[in-house]
């Protein structure tokens, strides 16, 4: 059976041990980082690589660890994240609580079960590639994407759970997290970020530069808190309230609105907005978006232009993907699904390359 995949292309835009108001890492880079978390969660059994209290108040998700591969050639890991869930549509699975991470045989959920102990939810994989800063997800029929998910798995990995040699850990008054260490001359104190966006098209690929040449307005859909007391909203917010054209509906609370601004970005302006405002997970009934205007009646929503790709697995019978197995075959057509991701790496290189020369 063939199994297809959809491929999303996430750059890391940030990862490390960062000072206050410094925005280079002073420590814990992508390959670091998910060394520590690679070495973290083998052998423990599933239910303990959940890195945060179970019982929270933010209604997130638990997540846990399922499985996990690193190629010691490449320096790259394949992690099989596991999200708690019992009410999505399709297929749900369970995983074995108390199995050791990487061993672990799921069942299909059936409200008859009688065996050992369980997690039910779905797989989400995501293959992590340090050298090209770059985290790609692999999206198929039994799995799901959340890459707001997996960055506050990968952040309270490091917070909470991973042994930082030579750094001690502690908590401020609020409760945020912050490393102190010494470096050749004195102490420093660091908190730990992690933070990714979708990647877009290289600047020079011709679906880009072809829209950059059409584009002569930029959209911005939101939607806006209708307060009462006192009113804080800045004044730009302010201003819809006084348009009789479009009254917010009796007793509404939010208000939906959208800008048009005109503009001609050009490519490398347009490849930033797709990076910062694209979503993989964007609903099509969700407002909230960021487009792209040609001419009066066209507008190109930005989800559009991040860079995906799609491949075919072939998989016997409804089974979740080991993550040896998945990044063998990923492997297998790297030079395909990577080479955008690669040039656009190398045009990064370059400019940086080009700066501090201008700069020396």
């Amino acid at each position: 059976m063939v199994t297809p995949a959809h491929l999303n292309f996430f750059s890391i835009e940030e990862c490390g041990l960062y000072k206050h108001n410094v925005k280079k890492p002073e420590a814990l880079d992508p390959a670091e980082t998910f060394d520590l978390i690679y070495q973290w969660v083998q052998g423990k059994p599933i239910e303990d690589t959940l890195p945060w209290n179970p019982v929270n108040k933010n209604g997130l998700a638990k997540c846990y660890c399922h499985d996990f591969y690193k190629d010691e050639d490449t320096g790259e890991f394949l992690f099989v994240l596991w999200k708690s869930d019992t009410s999505s549509t399709g297929a749900i699975w369970g995983a074995q609580a108390s199995a050791a991470t990487g061993s672990s045989k799921p069942v299909e959920y059936t409200n008859k079960y009688k065996g050992n102990k369980v997690i039910w939810g779905r797989p989400a994989y995501y293959w992590i590639i340090p050298d090209l800063n770059t985290v790609v997800s692999i999206k198929v029929d039994h799995s799901v994407c959340d890459s707001t998910l997996f960055q506050e798995w990968v952040l309270r990995c490091i917070e909470n759970r991973v042994t930082h040699p030579n750094k001690k850990r502690m908590e401020t008054e609020s409760g945020k997290v912050r490393f102190e260490f010494k470096d050749k001359t004195d102490t420093v104190r660091c908190a730990f970020r992690f933070d990714v966006h979708l990647r877009s098209r290289n600047t020079g690929n011709a679906q880009l530069q072809d829209l950059a040449s059409k584009v002569t307005h930029i959209v911005r859909r939101d939607t806006i808190q209708l307060n009462s007391g006192v009113d804080e909203r800045p004044a730009w917010v302010q201003f819809f309230d006084k348009i009789p054209l479009i009254p917010a509906k009796p007793k509404a609370k939010t208000r939906q609105i959208e800008v048009r601004a005109e503009a001609t970005p050009t490519a490398a302006d347009i490849k930033k907005i797709i990076e910062t405002f694209a979503k993989a997970e964007r609903k099509r009934s969700d407002w909230n978006n960021v487009g792209f205007g040609i001419g009066t009646n066209t507008v190109v929503w930005v989800d559009r232009y991040r860079l995906h790709e799609n491949i075919n697995l072939s998989n016997e019978g409804s089974t979740v993907f080991p993550a040896s197995d998945l990044y063998s075959r990923l492997s297998a057509v790297r030079e395909r699904i990577l080479r955008e991701v690669i040039a656009d790496e190398a045009t990064k290189k370059k400019g940086k390359t080009r700066a501090s020369k201008g700069s020396a």
